[in-house]
Parts: C-alpha cells; sequence; structure tokens
C-alpha cells in the first residue's frame, strides 16, 4: 500500500513551540508515513507508526504525538480527508494487529458489522462500523477511522447469541463486554465460524495437549480443566481440586517434574491453595513438549512470583533445565494503598494476560525498555496497559541453584516490597 495527499502540517517541539509549517503532502506506506513539503529537494519526514504514542482526529486534522514528545498536526486537505483518514488507519491498524499481538492464530474469516464495547461499569469505551476478522483463538475488531482492538478467547468468561436482535455478546474476565451487530445476512456463519472457532480451541487443547500428559483421565474431566487452564492460562490449585482432586495432585507433579524449584522455594511457597497456581500448555515449536509455569501468591509478603520451567518432552524428561539455576520473577501486589489480600487477582489476570499474549517470552515482562528498543515487543511494552502495569510493579527476580542462595535473593526481594 502506498498512496499519498496534499496537505499543511505543522510540527511542534515537546515546549509548543512551533518549529515547522509547510504545505507538502503524506505519503503513507505499511508501517508508516512521510511527511514532506513542495519541491524535489524535500525530502522530508520518515515517521513509523511505532513512533506515535498518540493519534487521533479532529475539526478535520489529524493530530498526533510521538514518544520523543513532538506535536504533527496535518490539515487542508479538502474534500479528500475523509479518505485520507481511512488510508491511514487502515494501514495503521494492520501495524497495531502485529506490534500488539492480536491476532491468534490463522484468519478463519472476516466479516463487516457494528460494535459496541463498554467497559466493566457498563459504560461506553466506543462504538462503530469494523470489520470483524475471526482466528482461531481471538476476534479482532477493525474500524474505519478507530484503533484496531482484540478480544483473545483465553480470557473471554461469556459469549451468546441473541436471536431475537441478532447481535453476539461477548465478556472478557476484566468485566468488559462488546457487543456485534448488524451482521446481514453473515449473521449465522458468522455465529457458525465463532462456536467452531471456539470449540475448535477446546478440542485442540484436550486431544493435542491435556491428553497426552494425563491420559488417565476422561475427556469430559479434561475439557473441564481445559476452560480453567486455556492455552496455559494458570488456574488456583484450590479450582483444579474442585474439578478433580487426583487430577490437581498429577498436575502438581506434572509441574515440579525434573525441576527443583518446589524444594528451593519450600520456605515461602504458599500453603493454601488458592495462592497457588498452575498453567501448561502444548508448545508449538517442539512437537509433544509443553510450557509449564507457576504463580506463588503471599499477600503477607505484598508479592507475586512466577516461574517458568524446563520444558516437558513426552516419552523423557528434558534436558533444558539441568545444571541452570532456577528464576523466579517478583512483583508488587500494590503500588500505592489497599490491601494485598484484596488486590492480588488483578496481579495474576496481568500475569496471565502478558505471558499468554506474549507466547511466555519473559524478557518484556520484566526487562529495562532501552534493552528492548530492537526487539518486536518495544511497541508492546509502551501501549498494552496490563504490560505496562506489570512491568511497573516489577521487584526482582531470584536466581539461584541451590536453597540457601535462593532464600537469600528471596529475603532481599521481600524487603524491597515491604508495606511501608
Amino acid at each position: 500500500m502506498e498512496v499519498s495527499y496534499n496537505l499543511r502540517y505543522q510540527k511542534s517541539n515537546f515546549s509548543n513551540k512551533v518549529i515547522l509549517d509547510k504545505e507538502g503532502e503524506i505519503v503513507i506506506y505499511g508501517k508508516g508515513f512521510r511527511l514532506k513539503g513542495k519541491g524535489g529537494g524535500d525530502k522530508g519526514e520518515l515517521i513509523n507508526f511505532s513512533e506515535l504514542k498518540e493519534f487521533y482526529s479532529r475539526d478535520e486534522k489529524v493530530i498526533f504525538i510521538t514518544f520523543n514528545k513532538e506535536k504533527y498536526i496535518l490539515s487542508d486537505c479538502g474534500n479528500l480527508f475523509d479518505q485520507m483518514l481511512i488510508d491511514l488507519y487502515k494501514a495503521r491498524n494492520e501495524f497495531l494487529m502485529d506490534a500488539l499481538f492480536m491476532k491468534g492464530g490463522k484468519l478463519k474469516a472476516e466479516f463487516e458489522g457494528h460494535f459496541e464495547r463498554f467497559s466493566k461499569f457498563n459504560k461506553l469505551i466506543n462504538k462503530g462500523h469494523a470489520k470483524v476478522r475471526l482466528f482461531e483463538k481471538s476476534l479482532v475488531i477493525v474500524p474505519e477511522i478507530q484503533d484496531a482492538f482484540a478480544v483473545n478467547f483465553d480470557f473471554v468468561t461469556f459469549y451468546e447469541f441473541d436471536e431475537l436482535d441478532y447481535f453476539l455478546k461477548v465478556v472478557t474476565d476484566d468485566g468488559n463486554t462488546l457487543h456485534i451487530s448488524q451482521l446481514g445476512n453473515d449473521y449465522e456463519f458468522f455465529q457458525e465460524k465463532m462456536d467452531m472457532s471456539l470449540g475448535g480451541m477446546y478440542e485442540k487443547i484436550v486431544n493435542e495437549g491435556l491428553k497426552i500428559a494425563f491420559q488417565e483421565f476422561h475427556a469430559g474431566v479434561l475439557l473441564k480443566i481445559a476452560y480453567k487452564m486455556k492455552n496455559g492460562k494458570a488456574a488456583s490449585l484450590k479450582e483444579i481440586k474442585k474439578i478433580d482432586k487426583d487430577l490437581a495432585t498429577k498436575v502438581e507433579e506434572f509441574i515440579f517434574d525434573n525441576s527443583n524449584l518446589k524444594e528451593l522455594a519450600d520456605s515461602f511457597m504458599p500453603k493454601d491453595d488458592s495462592y497457588i497456581l498452575f498453567g501448561i500448555t502444548r508448545d508449538e515449536t517442539v512437537k509433544g513438549s509443553f510450557i509449564r509455569w507457576v504463580i506463588f501468591v503471599m499477600p503477607e509478603k505484598n508479592l507475586v512470583g512466577f516461574s517458568i520451567l524446563p520444558r516437558w518432552v513426552e516419552g523423557g524428561k528434558s534436558a533444558e533445565g539441568q545444571g541452570r539455576p532456577c528464576e523466579m520473577f517478583f512483583y508488587k501486589i500494590i503500588m500505592e494503598q489497599g490491601i494485598p489480600s484484596e488486590k492480588y487477582e488483578d496481579k495474576i489476570r496481568e500475569l496471565n494476560q502478558s505471558l499468554l499474549v506474549l507466547n511466555f517470552a519473559k524478557d518484556p515482562c520484566y526487562k529495562d525498555k532501552r534493552e528492548l528498543k530492537h526487539s518486536p515487543y518495544q511497541y508492546a511494552i509502551r501501549k498494552l496497559p496490563y504490560l505496562r502495569i506489570l512491568r511497573k510493579s516489577f521487584v526482582g527476580k531470584i536466581m539461584a541453584n541451590n536453597a540457601p542462595d535462593f532464600q537469600k535473593q528471596a529475603e532481599e526481594l521481600f524487603a524491597k516490597a515491604k508495606l511501608q
């Protein structure tokens, strides 16, 4: 895609002083655009979408602010303004879908309809006409002149089709609600594809994952656990025990198999089944292998910690972790006011969202943004709200292969997170 429009553009610095005011054009590319003045000698400025902190339109002007605090105003595009705005958002949204990891698996179908998104307090966030892209693990809403956003199926707690008013209602575990309507003749096809995607996801989790790890359990029991542990989402030992106590024992054995984390962290490993959570998912990169991770909740320490354990491989123990020290990452439950025992679920949600959406990459969960400057997570750490909050609450990590070192490092982190 490469289109251009004549316009005027103005550039201001961080103190709002105008440093450039030109008549020229905008040339829109796949990952950004170039602004240049009239005349063949003006090469202009190339601006990537990854540089934009804010981006919006008002009164037939496009306004954006970069992360370097430079402000631009695009205006005087005449009767082509609406089309320019559509083309800008079309390119920007393609960038956002990749940079913010919205696409879950393969694209299954695309529809056009109307969307309305509400907060957990039932306040309208935004609405409009959009393309609705259905992937294997997510639903992506791509409006014409608004930012694209995704609903990841791993965090859907409820969905239903209203057969009277012909719309889909989706509720996510953070309390937000999405309505999709005005699908016209595609309504039934959309419903069929949506049901197939969610049904297929659970079938894949059970048949290609949990059945390999827990062969002795009935598919019905595994389906219940699949709902709680969608694609590696961490669920508490208490929840798993409610489904099947024997399965809970096997899950715990599976998680800690070929790892000495349980012994190293014995002194602070939670005794309450609500405060220890396990996540298991098939590893797409190695056949017959699984990603295993654990969360420890310690309200009395104002901390939540997680560890991704060595990969488990079907038919034999993985040598991946042998000889390597165990590592565990810790985050404050609260950063200002509140009671940790009442707020820890928010931190668990942030961990689940960050690790599942970013395919269990640890670096973006704690590393300094300068270290991630050229990584694929550069934009995500700036724009994904749950990841930003998680990173802000990072206290430190333990890395040790013996209990005294592990405990010593833990005590140092406990002191850092202590409530004043």
